[in-house]
């Protein structure tokens, strides 16, 4: 009896976690991607920067964190240090309602923002495949929280739709 009552605990505490709203992204509706790292569940997210419906070329990202541990769901913008150092972009060209861009702490990969299906996204490639960008993990290095062990970067294949996945590592 005792096993039956600690499987259903443990069941209804899989459930009530996986409705935790710490374990939300908080989407927007101008969501293109976002970063979430192994040393906390705070997420850094990448918006389209819209003027009047159309990109806003020259500054095509608005980034900013969601808190997701003390104060849930809040927004912060980012330091100085973190647009400079680390979550930051530099605006490699831009064009008629497109932008494309490289993150600061990863310039060997552009990232382009333009309108695909009447929706911003970011494209890029994953995979050796053109894709969607949505999402990067960053594991940290154990001993070393400023060291980052792999990047991995998630999103949805161009030509078939499906989920795609590329893990670069640091040296």
């Amino acid at each position: 009896m005792k096993t039956i009552y600690l499987i259903l605990l443990l069941s209804l505490i899989t459930v009530v976690h996986a409705s935790n709203p710490d374990d939300s992204t908080y989407p927007t509706a101008e969501r293109l991607f976002h970063i979430a790292r192994s040393l906390n569940k705070n997420l850094v997210c990448y918006d389209v920067n819209l003027e009047n419906g159309k990109l806003n070329t020259k500054s095509p990202l608005n980034i900013y964190w969601v808190n997701r541990e003390e104060r849930v769901g809040e927004t912060n913008g980012l330091s100085y240090f973190q647009r400079k150092m680390a979550y930051g972009y530099k605006l490699v060209s831009e064009g008629d309602d497109t932008s494309e861009v490289t993150l600061t702490a990863y310039s060997g990969k552009k990232l382009t923002i333009c309108k695909r299906d009447s929706k911003y996204v970011c494209m890029t490639t994953i995979d050796n495949q053109p894709a969607i960008l949505e999402s990067l993990y960053v594991k940290g290095k154990p001993n070393n929280p400023l060291g980052v062990e792999y990047v991995e970067l998630q999103g949805t294949a161009i030509e078939t739709g499906a989920k795609v996945k590329e893990r670069v590592s640091k040296k």
